[in-house]
């Protein structure tokens, strides 16, 4: 949960970068929103890290051979 908000804020950021880029100062929004941009995707989960993904890979996998 703490994760998600954590996400959540990145994401939110990101914007707030955005919008002091437009209205304030250049620069200084736009470093904001590439920083929290950088740590947004490094923050993202792996496919490797995510169980219900690898069960659907492997029942993909077993349907490609014909198992059932």
């Amino acid at each position: 949960m703490l994760k998600a908000i954590y996400f959540a804020l990145h994401f939110a950021m990101i914007f707030l970068g955005v919008i002091i880029a437009i209205y304030v100062e250049a620069w200084i929004g736009l470093t904001i929103a590439i920083l929290f941009g950088v740590k947004f995707f490094l923050m993202s989960p792996s496919v490797d890290q995510n169980e219900r993904l690898r069960r659907y890979e492997r029942q993909h996998q077993q349907w490609l051979k014909g198992d059932k």
